[in-house]
């Protein structure tokens, strides 16, 4: 029974978490959000209001887990036709794009500089596992490097290397130690004069950020604003009127329709998941399921809540059994 009982409680979790991830992507693609994020985390826009960078930075697309991160993987929503060409597919068949990992948020982003305007991609990454078994940097390089390969064939052509667009990717941490809570971290490319005078310019090898935002809790004030911001949004002990009031008056956010919904859905969610307290869950299925979970592999998830042979297949393959 007490095994039943923690494998009911883990595909309850898997249900709850997968909703939670929605959620706070859907909560980092509103612009106003973004905007105080550009304004600390990308010093292109430091100079400029957070309403000027909402308003006039901002006009394009925000992508929520619809871009592919790896090479040869398909975009949600494509697929490849019998002449090898990328199509638009129908919503309704997306069993191609199965496994298929995704940007949780990207979007372009538009930085006034002396003379021509510069565009730059933004990814924006929640994590709640801060220690996967890797440093979220070397996650966060790989992405930007991604994004910076990509470009070839669509922002330019041939060598016109001095074309390629800037990228950040930005890490997201709700749930970290309390050794590393508050914190912010960017790790990006600088020059080392060794023998002779500097004469590249920066913007030339400034081409990819990685920064990692560990959250810490929203009654404990941090010396940066944005981990203050996103300490009250994604805070499961604040109660819903009181981050909207807060996000109100606080950072001016405008409270929509849509934004409100979503933030007592995050705060509904969070309760449910510590409530059901999966960290507690000794056995073999809550553990293999808290680190799919952390991989954001919720089709793997659900096929392991069904299928035994694939379940001990993955028990084997994070070496939780023999």
């Amino acid at each position: 029974m007490e095994r039943q009982t923690a494998l009911a409680e883990a595909i309850d979790t898997v249900a709850d978490k997968a909703k939670y991830d929605r959620c706070a992507k859907k909560l980092l693609s509103f612009k106003a959000i973004d905007a105080w994020i550009l304004k600390t985390c990308v010093k292109e826009f430091s100079l400029f209001s957070v309403d000027y960078i909402s308003e006039h930075c901002m006009s394009g697309k925000v992508e929520i887990s619809e871009h592919a991160v790896h090479q040869d993987e398909l975009n949600k929503g494509q697929k490849i036709n019998s002449d090898e060409q990328v199509t638009k597919m129908n919503s309704e068949s997306s069993s191609i794009n199965e496994g298929t990992v995704y940007y949780d948020v990207r979007f372009n982003a538009i930085a006034p500089e002396n003379g021509e305007p510069i565009t730059l991609i933004i990814n924006l990454e929640i994590q709640t596992d801060d220690k996967p078994g890797y440093e979220l940097v070397t996650r966060g390089t790989y992405y930007c490097a991604r994004m910076i390969s990509e470009q070839h064939g669509t922002v330019f052509t041939g060598d016109h290397y001095e074309k390629i667009q800037k990228v950040y990717s930005i890490w997201i941490c709700p749930s970290t130690p309390d050794c590393r809570k508050n914190g912010m971290f960017r790790y990006h490319t600088i020059e080392e004069p060794v023998f002779g005078d500097a004469y590249v310019k920066k913007e030339d090898y400034d081409l990819m950020e990685v920064i990692i935002l560990n959250l810490g809790e929203p009654d404990n004030e941090a010396d940066c604003g944005i981990l203050n911001l996103l300490n009250t949004l994604f805070s499961p002990t604040v109660l819903p009127d009181e981050k909207k009031k807060v996000l109100s008056e606080k950072y001016n956010i405008a409270m929509t329709a849509e934004l409100e919904s979503e933030v007592q859905r995050m705060c509904n969610l969070s309760t449910a998941i510590e409530n059901k307290g999966v960290d507690k869950g000794v056995d073999l299925m809550a553990k293999l399921m808290k680190i799919l979970l952390a991989e954001k592999r919720y089709s793997d998830a659900e096929r392991a809540s069904d299928d035994a042979e694939y379940r001990d297949q993955l028990l084997k393959e994070y070496k939780l059994v023999g």
